[in-house]
């Protein structure tokens, strides 16, 4: 049995930790003992990813990190991971990309990956791109969601292309019926026009205000329209009182942090997202399970998940103009919609599946076991065909 540890920072759930939650249970537990460790921050516990992981039985444990400088979580870590002994530790977002490969270095494990989930602009920033262009020296194998953030990594943080993957985020079968839905417009007070959503955090990345700007527009167009923003974040005070400014506030609801997010997005028209960048973009994948069509940003793994003309609209970044003009076509064409809809919701089925994603996976950690222990957990899983020619792309 071969020990994984999975460490990530965590304030919450968002895509990195929503794809270890429905990963993790999942992988072979005949061949892999599955653990992690999230650091979490002492004022934010992040309590919901603790229980969500509780509730789908994956063993977990929490470690504080005190600032982005805490030179005692590497000691702490250390001492942890000789206790565990793990036969790989894996990493997740850049606090666990840093503390926790020095540390799984020290500690002696000779296996460690580390999943890229973005295309992050402050990776590229001195003096952080030094570092982790050294720290990456100690990491075996990366794991990017994307293609494009896989470019990223090899180009940004000169990493070699032969130890850099790409397994993109699998997406369970949601099923649900009529009675589960929730009735966004009656839950929050909206008219009976057309209905606009984006479940995102409200930072700077996910680009609403140039959303905002492109909704005024739509407005103008469409009297009837409204605006749901499902998601918190620190600059929500900000946008608020950009929607007073733009006098939309009629029209648009700062919902909040919501647990029944995918209950709420079927009584929906349209999801946008309006990302500065984007590593993936699990969300767009949740909206396309469920049959909604997309207008978003041609930005980072976004166009891997939303083909323009097809599955939706892509827009360039930062142009409200494009983006409001995006948002007005699809309103006026219902049955584009529909067909794009359709279209999203069959290749979420095809391309994002949760079995893909852990065949991939499997297929790493096994390479890697093997390359370094000699050690083949290979089972009668790797028979299933995966796509798996996809990983390990040598071109750039």
């Amino acid at each position: 049995m071969n020990r994984i540890v999975h460490i990530i920072k965590a304030t919450g759930i968002a895509g990195a930790e929503q794809h270890l939650i429905t990963m993790l249970p999942e992988l072979d537990q005949r061949n892999f003992d599955i653990c992690i460790i999230v650091l979490t921050e002492p004022k934010k516990p992040a309590d919901k990813l603790f229980l969500a992981l509780e509730q789908a039985g994956v063993t977990s444990e929490r470690m504080i990190i005190n600032s982005h400088v805490d030179p005692s979580l590497v000691v702490r870590l250390v001492r942890r991971l000789r206790g565990l002994d793990p036969s790989i530790v894996h990493t997740h977002l850049i606090h666990a990309d840093l503390y926790g490969t020095i540390a799984a270095r020290i500690a002696g494990v000779r296996a460690i990956i580390s999943s890229r989930h973005n295309d992050d602009p402050f990776r590229s920033n001195w003096p952080l791109s030094i570092l982790l262009r050294l720290v990456n020296r100690y990491t075996n194998r990366f794991i990017a969601i994307s293609d494009r953030v896989r470019v990223f990594t090899i180009e940004n943080e000169k990493v070699p292309a032969s130890v850099v993957d790409t397994v993109y985020y699998g997406l369970p079968v949601y099923e649900h019926d009529e009675g589960q839905v929730v009735d966004a417009r009656t839950e929050f007070g909206l008219s009976k026009g057309p209905l606009l959503v984006c479940a995102a955090r409200l930072t700077e990345q996910k680009g609403h205000k140039w959303l905002l700007k492109a909704f005024k527009s739509v407005v103008d167009q469409f009297p009837e329209a409204s605006l749901l923003l499902l998601g918190d974040g620190p600059l929500r005070e900000h946008l608020e009182d950009t929607v007073i400014n733009l006098g939309i506030s009629n029209h648009v609801r700062f919902a909040g942090w919501r647990t029944d997010v995918m209950e709420i997005l079927p009584s929906t028209d349209l999801f946008v997202l309006a990302s500065e960048w984007e590593g993936l973009g699990l969300v767009l994948l949740e909206a396309m399970s469920l049959s909604l069509s997309i207008v978003a940003t041609e930005v980072g793994g976004i166009p891997e998940v939303v083909v323009d003309g097809e599955t939706g609209w892509l827009v360039q970044s930062k142009d409200s103009d494009a983006l409001a003009g995006s948002i007005l076509a699809a309103l006026r064409s219902p049955n584009k919609m529909l067909e794009c809809g359709r279209m999203g919701k069959l290749r979420v089925q095809n391309i994002f599946s949760v079995e893909k994603m852990i065949i991939d996976t499997e297929k790493i950690y096994n390479l890697l076991l093997t390359q370094i222990f000699g050690v083949n957990t290979v089972d009668s899983r790797d028979d299933v065909s995966s796509g798996y020619e996809g990983i390990n792309k040598d071109m750039v």
